[in-house]
């Protein structure tokens, strides 16, 4: 069960995230005060509700985080990218996770400070651009992984592959470095695809994965029994 434990904070991870996909696409882009504040004045309890699961949903991150790290660093090839996707992995969520933070200040204070609202908005989606360079580093390491070892499912290299250009086209060279007017929109294209990844490979892992060297352990043992 404890092998098994990874996965399973993988898959209630997304779970306890999923509120997100409520919330964060509706999030407005820059141009224009009035939307961001008509966006807090209309969808502030559901953004509450959505900080208090994506808070619950560090726990299992972390979790998640310990057990790829361990598995990739069971597998010859594997460490020096293991590392750099886990580092990548937290500095993407701890720089959103302020990012959201700020927003979320800003609605707070709708009522007392009307124009601190936009303000904390655009420095939200400025702070969020490091994360999506942070999930561009990230999604390199884990396909470089996918592609050159057994420690994670091949499909999962090619959906990395995708989040990379995801998380590249949420920057925005307009004003100030952010993700809130990029090519593919905001935050959300991001954080889906590092939540799709993650439920992915917990799925797979629950179902097939092991000690990755003895996957390929066993994999050599039956082509040279063919042979």
């Amino acid at each position: 069960m404890r092998s098994r434990w990874g996965p399973i904070s993988g898959v209630l991870l997304c779970l306890s995230w999923a509120p997100m996909a409520l919330a964060v696409p509706r999030l407005p882009a820059l141009g224009s005060a009035v939307e961001v504040e008509t966006f807090w004045r209309a969808h502030i309890g559901l953004m509450q509700a959505v900080i208090l699961s994506v808070s619950v949903g560090y726990l299992f991150l972390l979790d998640f985080l310990g057990a790829l790290a361990a598995r990739l660093h069971a597998t010859p090839g594997a460490v020096t990218a293991g590392w750099t996707a886990v580092g990548s992995a937290l500095m993407f969520m701890t720089a959103l996770n302020a990012a959201i933070g700020l927003d979320v200040a800003g609605g707070l204070l709708l009522d007392v400070a009307p124009g601190a609202t936009y303000l904390l908005h655009t420095a939200g989606f400025v702070l969020a651009a490091p994360a999506a360079l942070a999930g561009v580093a990230f999604f390199v390491a884990v396909a470089r992984v996918a592609f050159r070892t057994p420690a994670l499912p091949r499909w999962s290299g090619w959906v990395a592959v995708a989040a990379v250009v995801l998380n590249a086209g949420a920057l925005s060279l307009a004003g100030p470095l952010n993700s809130g007017n990029g090519l593919v929109g905001g935050i959300a294209a991001p954080l889906g695809a590092f939540v799709v990844w993650i439920l992915g490979v917990s799925v797979w892992w629950l179902r097939r994965g092991r000690d990755p060297r003895s996957g390929a352990v066993a994999t050599r043992g039956r082509a040279a029994g063919s042979g």
